[in-house]
């Protein structure tokens, strides 16, 4: 690369600091293609990267920032994990400051610790025992050194895990803080019954109990008097324990009892606005998960969202379901949420875990209402499975690569187009700080995205509370990180896969004509080459016309008669 281009390489290592911005790159990269390349390519598709030397040296310069990116934002990612294991615990967790100020603690201490022996008021802790409290004090001005330390008191059934920490020089709390304390006993959220202690660890009847008194007052001696058991026999049945869970003192014995016992025992509570995600094992022993919404003994229909998993939002819908009379089933494609990743999945291979998941439900032909991304997916599971939907339902549908038209595309998807033509690498590299940008700031990758849309679309994105709906699927939806997404949109440059001749079901399509994503032209063609298709186009609507239209679009789809589809049902 020359001097001339010293702006763009700038660009590549600035996004890697910030990709926040990697929508500025995209469209610097897409700029340089035109320019360095020309606008010629093959006619089946894509330019080999040995074409250009040029390219070559992009790439490079591209997989080092994509190296520089993933190694300081893994620092960020480590962070974050430990933060989440910080607000997921199912015990009471304390950060603690000099004079024991509580500086930080997660969400289940204000449930646990609101009455007790030991109670949260505010940021101070307030103690029953004023011994336990004392011994807490010296932990805390590492008084009995930098171990960890196993608190208990007998009489209140309490006991503490005390984790000294070593001082920090970096800005903000994190640098006040003197010992983390875990709550491990005193109420029956966290204290692990004998039977559930046998289920879990490989121990006899009576080690159980033992072990679980351990875990609740923490004293050897103690738990054998109220066992009536000799103290050498606590100590052989303590010995065989430890041998059985690898622990090496007491204090670890009861910290991996609690932490594979109790995390079965004790839930977070959940939160009356998250789906609950189902599951199943495939025959190849692959995970597919599903939610479902409505009428749970009601009329089953399945569902395929869009690329990206962000919309829609089916609890926007879940009084009209049940209204209805409808159990919508949504099916997670793998890669998404916590369904199975597999390398190189095709649009073809979702109709044998379609079929597989059916059989599981013990449903047969349901009706298929697929949106946006999840279109594709369907239509081949119709082509190659004929009897697996009784009718098919697209809406906004994205295509495949025969049906694309670069210049009728809003601006990220063009560029991402044009420069996936190109060479490949270059979109899945930009994609990778690309990905990192919309982890880190959604609102403004759905902001710059609305820029490039019709008036209709951007609607969308200016209504706070789908935003914010779009942004939490978004994150569900990128469980196992978003690469899937980058797969999925190269799946589109390609043909479908499948005759669409062979669909000979009946199919219900709805599509925007002020799509900027999918033109109208593109959805057309589709139709056209659908053998029994009933195709109807909306002026006014774009892309994201699902919350607008769903009802009407699936109140049309299940009126729908076998025999002559295209005839309203009498009821």
């Amino acid at each position: 690369m020359n001097n001339d281009n010293d702006a763009l390489i700038g660009k590549i290592y600035e996004t890697a600091l910030s990709p926040g911005d990697w929508v500025e790159l995209l469209d610097t990269i897409a700029g340089w293609t035109d320019a360095q390349l020309g606008d010629a390519l093959p006619a089946g598709g894509m330019a080999p990267a040995s074409e250009c030397g040029q390219v070559e040296s992009l790439v490079a310069h591209l997989e080092r920032a994509v190296r520089s990116s993933s190694y300081m934002h893994a620092l960020e990612d480590r962070s974050n994990v430990l933060n989440a294991m910080y607000n997921q615990m199912p015990w009471p967790m304390l950060m603690l400051g000099e004079g024991l100020e509580v500086l930080e603690y997660n969400p289940v201490a204000l449930q646990v610790l609101a009455a007790g022996p030991v109670r949260l008021v505010g940021h101070r802790l307030h103690f029953s025992d004023r011994e336990l409290k004392q011994a807490l004090e010296r932990v805390n001005r590492l008084a009995e050194g930098r171990g960890t330390q196993l608190l208990t008191s007998p009489e209140e059934g309490v006991s503490l895990l005390c984790l000294p920490v070593q001082k920090s020089d970096a800005p903000g709390s994190i640098s006040r803080v003197r010992t983390i304390v875990w709550v491990l006993a005193g109420h029956s959220v966290v204290t692990p019954s004998p039977d559930m202690l046998r289920s879990v660890f490989n121990i006899t009847e009576a080690e159980s109990r033992l072990l679980h008194l351990l875990c609740k007052i923490g004293n050897l001696q103690q738990s054998a008097q109220l066992l009536n058991i000799k103290i050498s026999t606590a100590r052989s049945q303590l010995k065989s324990i430890m041998g059985k869970l690898n622990a090496s003192s007491q204090v670890q014995l009861v910290s991996h009892a609690m932490g594979h016992a109790l995390v079965q025992a004790a839930r977070m509570p959940r939160h009356d606005d998250d789906d609950e995600e189902y599951t199943l094992t495939l025959p190849d022993g692959r995970v597919l998960s599903w939610y479902e919404y409505g009428d749970r003994n009601g009329r089953p229909v399945l569902t395929l969202e869009n690329q990206g998993t962000s919309m829609p939002d089916h609890t926007v819908f879940e009084d009209w379901y049940r209204e209805k009379g409808l159990r919508m089933i949504l099916i997670v494609r793998p890669g998404y949420g916590i369904s199975t990743y597999q390398p190189q999945y095709q649009f073809t291979d979702l109709g044998a875990d379609i079929r597989y998941l059916c059989e599981h439900l013990k449903i047969q032909r349901p009706p298929m209402a697929a949106y946006c991304g999840g279109g594709p997916y369907a239509l081949c599971a119709a082509a190659n499975y004929p009897d697996l939907f009784d009718r098919l339902g697209l809406l906004g549908t994205t295509l495949a690569g025969e049906y694309l038209d670069l210049d009728k595309l809003e601006p990220i998807h063009r560029m991402s187009l044009q420069i996936s033509r190109r060479d490949p690498r270059l979109f899945m590299l930009v994609g990778r700080l690309g990905v990192r940008g919309v982890q880190k700031a959604p609102e403004k990758f759905y902001k710059m995205l609305a820029r490039g849309m019709s008036k209709a679309d951007q609607r969308v994105f200016d209504n706070p509370d789908l935003l914010a709906r779009t942004i939490k699927r978004t994150r569900r939806g990128h469980f196992q990180g978003a690469r899937i997404m980058m797969e999925e949109y190269l799946n589109h440059l390609r043909p479908l896969g499948v005759d669409l001749q062979q669909v000979t079901l009946p199919v219900l399509q709805w599509h925007g004509e002020t799509d900027g994503i999918i033109h109208i032209d593109g959805a057309r063609r589709l139709a056209d080459d659908l053998p029994n298709v009933r195709f109807r186009s909306f002026p006014e609507h774009g892309h994201f016309m699902v919350y607008d239209l769903w009802k009407d679009f699936l109140t049309e789809l299940l009126s729908l008669t076998p025999g002559n589809p295209w005839e309203p049902a009498s009821d």
